[in-house]
């Protein structure tokens, strides 16, 4: 009994094909043949991996689907298919044709019961090899994945409809009376189409009867055309070209017009090809005779022609539901799907539409025929990152070159970036094997017994496969970034500035010239791209470039041609060579070709402690040429290790890594330079160290053994210091730096190796300082005005007739008799205590914001205050007011240039009291009062410079007492106008306490507490008049003074490192030692018993400006 049969189905579940395996019990499978030997599950896995290619390819038609396929085995070496027309009718298609696209069948055509026939013999298998989707062959021996598709291809109607023998030497052949579809797409070397029952004439076939129609194909070659597949040659040839007669021996007959002859087409009958899947003309031939295919889900775009110049913009994504658009920047999924196809040759193509595939198999552009030019552009992605990927594949021909300026990736499961490989042939590497400068066949003597087709065939690959790759882009593969196969040779690869790298770089390929010398690949880190990225040749002293794959290749010759490498892997090289105005870090393994070198002309640097640059073979440093060691604080090293003979000559020299080094610091060792033979000896040793603070020096003690000495000068950071405040924190890091606590260590050595000038000192000491505690203490003390201010202005008030800024006030008592401005149009009011209230409440809110001025030795400072302020007072004696008042505010204040911002919260009791006297003309006036601010300070700052950074924080509390007192004399100029000349006096007293910042990385300071004592006197005039805007009773007031500050008008900070140093005093931004005092507002009375009062309030002088805004609201009871 027949097993069951495998039913193939689509992305939809849609079946495509029923397989119906024949094991050699089942009986026939196809006219009398039975199965010879029984399949074997990879057999059958690969049968239907290739029915489920085309399943995935072709939409099916329902109604007769699926196509029903037998599959049984022979013995002979070879693969077959057969489908026959559908019916006797022209330009029919195959049975199967039929069955998937709904057509009409004949039953009696029928073969035993099924629409195709697959014959498996015994070719060379390999039987170890599952499919592996690719766009490259992966076994030598024959793969029967591809095989299969090949024959299901024929099955699907790539067949012509001939009858031929071979006569002798010659071939009979013509058409039958009934063509199938694919004939009918059949012309001529003169366009003429194929029909019924034509004679087939060419050069060596037998002549036409008289009269006969004829298909004239001279040497051998017809052509299938349609529109499609014209569409995708855009008239690169007439047609796909097919051929009657076999490629190895031309007039010996072959299938006629059954296989497609592009160059190593998998559907041709040629000794070599090296392709997995058809190609995108092939595609639309199967378009042309039937088939609904998205064959936009395959390729991208192909260009057959030659010697055309083109920057493609068609792009590779995945396709909507309906597959009649891309998805822009969306992924293909398409298995083997190729984003662009250059089969031509002598193109120069620029790819600038991004192509992105992730589909197994899948690539984003593959490059065939001979010398084609390739650039991928800037911002341009090339990704294929599904299983098997290829970024960039050159598969054939010989003298391409590749440009990649883009993004090329493939990090898929053996993924590689670029690749240069010609693959091997479908029909097994015995039956002929090529690659760069080789043609061989294990079954035949090609050069001897067919030199002509042997010449050909050499010619098309008589050189290296791509001759010259510069890459200023990035490649990034799973498996490798860039391959180079066995049988594929890349002459020069430039990695040039702009390059990125991720993956290793292999080269398999190990062939010799004519007389015995390895091709080389020339493999450059460092020379100089002109402005389209190709390699000028010369050297670039400003690339860079970090690499941490692996370099395998025995034929690499590796040169380090400028600028600076840093290599970290393993890599295993013909030769290597650093020029002189290149250097080579990092670390790792590089094994030499015996009888190689590895030559250092410029700087060889195992560039951290610890690594270890391994030579294995030999080694030669010339004149020129330095070994650069590095070690570290702890007397760790770094060193060379030459398994084999090392030539000296040169310079020796040793590099201090980053870190702390004690005062006398001294390390000998004789492991920095390990070799098994040696000769010669450096000329100079030499130390390389930048740094402002520290000095090296090193000395030779024979036999490879140096010792190196640290030493710091006594001023090492104070010396850089550009001001007095900034020396004292200077000569600080001096007292600490001969033995510093450990958490201070990564501060020192960030400064040990800034910049060599001192100017990256010279930056930081401010930041150190903690200049802005110094600052913040008279950032306080401006703000203790507010409260003067607030309390002079009420009792001015409380007395009436005075031009100042009103308080919200709420009294109580008999009924006042207080002479408000509508009286002071006729006069100033007398004062008498029976017109004072005999107690009031009241209230100001106020906000402002400063900015001190920076000077030789602190930075600007801004900050701002806001709050409020309340009072009660009553009269006591005959004419006096005794008042208590609260507040409450917040101050912030910051210091942009130094990272360092805070805040305080503000909270203030006071006492006042004042009176006036009447005189003539008007009123003499004192004000007085005393309070005490308490302060709960918040401070943060960062600390940042050379790679260092630390964040700081301190919360510490301060308090503010002061006593001040004026004298005012109200006079009226008019009845309009009035006002008062004023003497004001104050002493104010800021204290903050101790306190240790919080810290991460050494730079917390201690901080001592500090005081500041200041007298400020201020002399000025008021100013005030009335008048009537609109219905509203107006009064505008003005206040011009000048104050001046005695004792402490800068504020200073004493502070030493929390790990241990000398004191150093830093000053803040300066309080105004004099200024300019000023205010206007206006009043304005809304009803009887209420008013509005609005002001501006400013002071600027030497080193400050504020400004004030205040809104007042009063309302009387």
């Amino acid at each position: 009994m027949l097993s069951p049969p495998h039913i193939i189905t689509d992305a939809n579940g849609n079946p495509v094909f029923e397989l119906r395996m024949f094991y050699p019990q089942d009986g026939k499978f196809f006219r009398d043949a039975t199965s010879t030997w029984v399949f074997d599950p990879l057999t059958i896995y690969r049968t239907k991996s290739a029915a489920q290619y085309w399943a995935d390819i072709i939409k099916v038609t329902p109604g007769q689907n699926p196509a029903i396929i037998n599959v049984g085995t022979e013995e002979e070496d070879n693969a077959s298919a057969i489908s026959v027309i559908s019916q006797e009718v022209n330009g029919a298609g195959t049975l199967i044709n039929s069955a998937l696209n709904n057509g009409v069948i004949d039953p009696e055509h029928m073969l035993d019961g099924a629409h195709g026939v697959i014959t498996i013999g015994k070719m060379d298998w390999d039987w170890q090899q599952p499919f592996v989707p690719s766009q490259l062959i992966h076994t030598p021996q024959v793969d029967m994945t591809s095989t299969l598709i090949h024959e299901i291809a024929h099955g699907l109607g790539i067949a012509a409809s001939v009858s031929s023998e071979q006569n002798n030497a010659l071939i009979d052949a013509q058409f039958e009376l009934e063509i199938n579809v694919w004939s009918t797409h059949l012309i001529d070397r003169h366009g003429k189409a194929a029909a019924p029952d034509q004679t087939i004439i060419c050069n060596f076939c037998e002549p036409a009867a008289a009269g006969a129609d004829t298909f004239d194909i001279g040497d051998g070659f017809a052509y299938f055309a349609g529109w499609n597949v014209n569409a995708v040659l855009n008239g690169a040839m007439p047609g796909i070209p097919v051929r009657i007669d076999l490629n190895l021996l031309p007039g010996y007959l072959d299938d006629p017009f059954s296989h497609t002859e592009l160059r190593n087409s998998m559907m041709s009958h040629q000794q070599y090809s090296n392709y997995m899947s058809l190609m995108e003309a092939e595609f639309a031939a199967l378009q042309d005779i039937g088939y609904s295919i998205d064959r936009r889900n395959l390729f991208g775009y192909s260009v057959y022609n030659d010697d055309i110049t083109l920057i493609n913009d068609n792009p590779f994504f995945a396709r909507n539901s309906e597959g009649t658009a891309y998805i822009p920047n969306s992924y293909n999924t398409a298995t083997m799907g190729l984003g662009l196809h250059i089969y031509g040759s002598g193109n120069i193509i620029a790819q600038r539409a991004d192509l992105l595939s992730a589909g197994a198999g899948g690539a984003g552009i593959r490059v065939d025929g001979i010398g084609n030019t390739m650039t991928i552009l800037p911002g341009t992605r090339v990704h294929a990152n599904g299983e098997n990927g290829l970024g960039v594949l050159f598969a054939y021909g010989k003298n391409h070159t590749l440009t990649q300026r883009g993004d090329v990736q493939a990090l898929g499961e053996n993924g590689i970036a670029v690749s240069f490989d010609f693959g091997h042939n479908s029909l097994g590497d015995n039956n002929e094997y090529r690659g760069s400068y080789f043609v061989t066949s294990g079954k035949r003597d090609l050069e001897n017994y067919f030199p002509d087709y042997y010449e050909t065939a050499l010619n098309e690959v008589n050189g290296p496969l791509v001759s010259s790759f510069d890459l200023t882009g990035r490649v990034a593969g799973n498996k490798a970034a860039i391959f180079m196969s066995e049988n594929a040779l890349v002459g020069q690869i430039n990695v040039m500035q702009g390059a990125s790298i991720f993956g290793d770089i292999i080269s398999d390929y190990y062939q010799t010239d004519d007389d015995g010398n390895l091709r080389l690949t020339e493999l450059s880190f460092g020379l100089k791209a002109d402005a389209q990225g190709n390699s000028t040749g010369t050297a670039d002293t400003d690339f860079r470039l970090a690499y941490g794959g692996n370099i395998k290749g025995k034929n690499i010759s590796l040169h380090f041609d400028g600028g600076t490498s840093v290599l970290t892997g393993n890599h295993q090289v013909y030769d290597a060579d650093v020029a002189q105005a290149a250097m080579l870090s990092g670390k790792g393994v590089y094994q030499i070709d015996t009888g190689q070198q590895f030559r250092n002309n410029g700087i060889l640097n195992p560039s951290f402690t610890g690594a270890t640059i391994t030579i294995n073979g030999n080694y030669a440093q010339s004149a020129t040429g330095t070994l650069q060691l590095a070690f570290n604080d702890q007397s760790d090293i770094s060193s060379l290790i030459v398994n084999g003979h090392a030539d000296l000559n040169g310079t020796i020299s040793f590099a201090p890594d980053r870190g702390y080094y004690r005062d006398g610091f001294t390390l000998t060792s004789n492991e920095w330079l390990q070799v098994g033979a040696v000769s010669g000896n450096f000329t100079n040793i030499s130390t390389s160290l930048s740094s402002p603070t520290l000095n090296a020096t090193a000395t030779d003690n024979d036999n490879l053994s140096y010792t190196v000495s640290l030493s710091r000068d006594a001023n090492a950071y104070s010396q850089y210091a550009g001001n007095r405040d900034d020396r004292e924190v200077g000569a600080a890091l001096d007292s600490l730096a001969t033995n510093a606590a450990t958490e201070f260590k990564p501060l020192l050595a960030a400064l040990d190796f800034s910049a060599s000038d001192g100017s990256t000192i010279r930056s930081s000491l401010p930041q150190l300082s903690g200049e802005a505690y110094a600052s913040a203490s008279g950032v306080l003390l401006n703000a203790s005005g507010i409260t003067r201010s607030s309390v002079n202005n009420r009792l001015s008030q409380a007395f009436g007739g005075t031009p100042v800024n009103p308080v919200s006030v709420m009294a109580y008592g008999p009924k006042a008799k207080t002479s408000q401005a509508g009286n002071a149009i006729d006069h100033v009011a007398p004062v008498n205590a029976d017109d004072l209230q005999r107690y009031a409440a009241w209230g100001a809110a106020f906000g402002s914001w400063a900015t001190q001025s920076a000077t030789d030795n602190a930075a600007r400072t801004k900050s701002t205050i806001g709050g409020f302020i309340t009072g009660i007072d009553g009269d006591v004696y005959d004419n006096w007011r005794l008042g208590l008042m609260a507040g409450y505010s917040r101050s912030t204040f910051k210091t942009p240039s130094l990272s360092s911002s805070g805040s305080s919260d503000n909270y203030t009791l006071g006492a006042y009291a004042g009176t006036e006297w009447a005189t003539g003309q008007g009123s003499i006036g004192f004000r007085s009062g005393l309070s005490y601010s308490w302060h709960n300070i918040e401070m943060s700052r960062s600390v940042a410079f050379n790679g260092y950074s630390d964040k700081l924080s301190a919360d510490y509390n301060g308090g503010t007492f002061q006593v001040f007192g004026e004298l005012g004399y109200k006079h009226d100029l008019s009845p309009r106008v009035i006002i008062e000349p004023y003497a004001n006096l104050a002493y104010v007293h800021v204290r903050t306490d101790s306190f240790t910042e919080t810290g991460h990385n050494g730079a917390a300071l201690s901080v001592q507490s500090g005081t500041m004592d200041t007298t400020l006197s201020t002399l000025g005039m008021r100013l005030s008049t009335s008048f009537e805007l609109g219905n509203t009773l107006t009064t505008a007031r003005a206040d011009l003074g000048w104050r001046h500050a005695f004792g402490d008008v800068i504020p200073l900070s004493t502070a030493s490192f929390a790990a241990g140093s000398n004191a150093f005093t830093t000053s803040g931004s300066p309080i105004g030692k004099d200024t300019a005092l000023i205010e206007a507002g206006l009043d304005f009375a809304i009803t009887k018993n209420s008013k509005l009062g609005v002001s501006y309030q400013g002071q600027f002088g030497s080193g400050i400006t504020q400004n004030g805004v205040n809104a007042n609201f009063s309302v009387k009871f």
